[in-house]
């Protein structure tokens, strides 16, 4: 109770009486994940008292600087105020907990979105951090879809019924794909597995497979045109580097109409680009086929 009126005075801008309600939820045992004391430390910020704050949140990373909790909330509370340089450092901080934990409090999406904002604010570019952010989310994203495909198929087995999912698939070409990485350097950051086109479009093709399998579908696959996504990203503001511009894109261009069915037609030309009909190119990929290796 204190603490939501806590917070409503915060939102005021009723400094003195918000810091008074959160002072006074403690008293009475408030027991919260960050510690409380870093709300008190945001509203010190939010009212302009900077060496209480900085104070406070030295004491308070001090007690545990390992504390993911602590650091996300000083690195947002900094950004939140516009001290970007202090936001940029209590993220990069936490993002290296987080990520060396492999992320349980699933905490660096949101570490990771607020600290591009204070490094594009300070006229910077993302860094490596950001790009093992990036690396990992990609990872953690497959681990996920691979739980609950696994999920979905152990229900189906013991015959529960589970509705399938549709799905857009971003897809490129072999040529625009090498253009893009000579365009972009962090291109092929957030990729689980860089690897040969044809290793890719196999993969792909036996994952779809899968998934339909499992009830999934139906399945949108959507070509990136690079000129055209190159033209997107600069009206929208995106890098277009960041495998999240990729995302927003294809979901624009599905909600536009783009993208083509899989699986095509048997004599139809394959959903890959390559020219060749389906039957002679992905359709004809057998689960043992080398090339499909790995997946």
């Amino acid at each position: 109770m204190l603490e939501d009126i806590g917070l409503a005075l915060a939102h005021e801008g009723l400094h003195d009486e918000s810091i008074a309600a959160f002072e006074r939820a403690i008293e009475l045992g408030w027991d919260v994940v960050p510690d409380g004391r870093c709300e008190i430390a945001r509203v010190l910020l939010l009212a302009d008292r900077d060496a209480q704050a900085d104070a406070l949140w030295a004491e308070l990373r001090a007690a545990d600087p390992k504390d993911v909790w602590t650091l996300d909330a000083g690195g947002l509370a900094y950004n939140q105020v516009g001290r970007d340089e202090e936001a940029v450092e209590w993220l990069a901080d936490g993002l290296r907990v987080a990520l060396s934990e492999e992320d349980p409090q699933h905490v660096v999406d949101q570490m990771s979105d607020a600290r591009r904002v204070s490094l594009q604010r300070l006229g910077r570019e993302q860094d490596e951090l950001e790009r093992e952010a990036d690396a990992f989310r990609v990872r953690a994203a497959v681990r996920e879809e691979e739980r609950m495909a696994a999920l979905r198929g152990s229900l189906r087995r013991s015959g529960i019924h589970v509705r399938g999912s549709a799905g857009n698939v971003a897809w490129m070409s072999d040529d625009d794909d090498r253009n893009a990485r000579e365009r972009w350097p962090g291109w092929a950051t957030g990729l689980v597995v860089d690897e040969p086109f044809a290793e890719r479009s196999a993969r792909m093709e036996l994952s779809l497979r899968r998934r339909r399998a499992d009830g999934d579908g139906p399945f949108v696959v959507v070509t990136i045109d690079l000129e055209r996504y190159a033209a997107w990203c600069e009206a929208e503001g995106h890098d277009p580097a960041d495998r999240r511009s990729r995302g927003t894109f294809v979901n624009a261009e599905t909600e536009a109409g783009a993208g083509r069915a899989w699986p095509p037609g048997r004599n139809e030309p394959c959903w890959c680009g390559s020219e060749r009909k389906y039957k002679r190119c992905c359709g004809a990929l057998a689960a043992r086929d080398p090339a499909a290796s790995g997946v």
